[in-house]
């Protein structure tokens, strides 16, 4: 089998058609649209000599949070393997990466992305592969130093571009320059409206910066273009709803809650499901009443309970199943987190048994009305929280609800601590309002 050429200039094992594929996927997976996996599905199913294309196949599902012993997973790594003499070094790291994933070592998994974009700098499967683990274990630094090591290598013209500065926004937004991050997140704007990860990437910023009616703006406007991200979409939306629970417009968040979340549920897209919970908890600390819309969230996120792929998917299934009132449900969940501590492995293992255990017990403490207790989980580990991954502003969920904790349990003298010290970064209305509100009851 000849050596053909991908879009970004790199020699790929496989016909002309599954390199087509390969350029395609990439573009699907940066875009936040499309079907990057069934393309290159579909390549590897009547080429039989594309490597890339079935590790590739593999690293996408356990990103997008299939657990490593699932059988597409598993098929696709031993397809890989099965042809593995034919592939060149590169394409034997990207194999040797999905494999690391798999069995659990996300950092291993980096490490050989990393070592990967040493040699090939252009290599996009490797470069995003490595932004999204790295988010997955809350490196931030990382996911800024990642795409700075490799973007001068990318010529401007590429099409891809635009994506990569989109990736070199989040990552500066995530290491606290919110300036660069906005600037640089709005020339990938200027490059492609509907980049929906450069939107994502200025949303964080105005979102960190307490520009509230800014990102409301913003996000409105440019619904029609970041909308067509779909796989994005929500998580855009949800960025949105921030912007107006702060300013106690929970109408309507409800309203696009009902309208574009609820009837995604079922297409049983993680994301969208940890945006849900995230939602309707913060709705609820802003003293909205949410109904019954916990009830199908529950039962959706039950589907993935025994899965324990990132703890931080484990605490919104917490928030879910101790909001739905289903006792059941609850001690399903403990009960499986008790056997994955037991017997599991890897790094999400360790973040689980180090602090994100402790941040599940406190939310189904919290859901059930023991504060005090919420308090005694979270406040020892508060600086420690960033090892569950995610964004800042996801984050910021538990600080939120240590502070409705503390307030709750009457705990004046710490909740008056704890929002003095939320006023100094994120000085909005709504958080001097409570401020001063928890200050007079002292």
């Amino acid at each position: 089998m000849s050596m053909q050429r991908d879009r970004q200039g790199l020699a790929v094992t496989g016909d002309a058609a599954s390199i087509e594929a390969l350029d395609a996927a990439v573009a699907d997976y940066y875009a936040w649209r499309g079907d990057p996996v069934g393309r290159l599905q579909a390549a590897t199913t009547t080429d039989g000599r594309f490597p890339l294309g079935h590790s590739a196949v593999a690293s996408l599902l356990l990103l997008s949070g299939f657990p490593g012993h699932h059988p597409a997973v598993q098929s696709a790594l031993l397809a890989a393997e099965a042809i593995d003499p034919a592939a060149d070094a590169r394409e034997r790291r990207h194999l040797a990466a999905a494999k690391a994933f798999a069995r659990g070592a996300i950092v291993g998994a980096t490490e050989i992305w990393e070592d990967i974009l040493l040699d090939h700098p252009r290599d996009a499967l490797a470069l995003r592969f490595a932004h999204d683990s790295y988010f997955y274990l809350g490196h931030s630094l990382s996911i800024r130093d990642s795409v700075a090591r490799v973007l001068p290598a990318w010529d401007r013209q590429d099409a891809h571009y635009g994506h990569v500065l989109g990736q070199y926004a989040f990552g500066l937004e995530e290491a606290g320059e919110l300036l660069r991050a906005e600037a640089v997140g709005r020339e990938a704007i200027a490059r492609d409206e509907e980049d929906g990860w450069a939107v994502h990437a200025v949303a964080h910023v105005l979102e960190t910066a307490s520009r509230q009616a800014e990102g409301i703006a913003f996000l409105k406007a440019s619904r029609p273009a970041w909308s067509r991200a779909h796989a994005l979409s929500i998580h855009n939306g949800w960025h949105l709803a921030l912007y107006l629970i702060e300013e106690g417009r929970t109408d309507e968040v409800l309203a696009d809650y009902d309208r574009h979340v609820a009837p995604r549920l079922a297409d049983d897209s993680l994301l969208d499901l940890v945006d849900a919970s995230a939602l309707l908890w913060r709705l609820e600390l802003a003293g909205a009443d949410v109904g019954p819309r916990w009830t199908p969230l529950a039962a959706q996120w039950l589907r993935h309970v025994d899965e324990h792929v990132l703890v931080f998917n484990d605490l919104h299934i917490a928030l879910a199943v101790g909001r739905s009132g289903d006792t059941e449900a609850v001690e399903r969940h403990l009960a499986s987190l008790d056997r994955y501590e037991r017997e599991g492995q890897g790094d999400n293992r360790e973040i689980t048994v180090d602090v994100g255990r402790r941040l599940i017990d406190a939310v189904l403490a919290f859901a059930g009305g023991d504060y005090a207790r919420t308090i005694d989980l979270i406040l020892p580990v508060r600086y420690k929280i960033i090892r569950i991954g995610g964004s800042h502003a996801q984050r910021d969920l538990l600080t939120q609800t240590l502070i409705a904790a503390a307030d709750r349990a009457g705990r004046h003298n710490l909740a008056r601590a704890l929002l003095a010290e939320r006023l100094a970064i994120r000085p909005t209305a709504r958080t001097r309002d409570h401020y001063v509100r928890v200050a007079a009851s002292r």
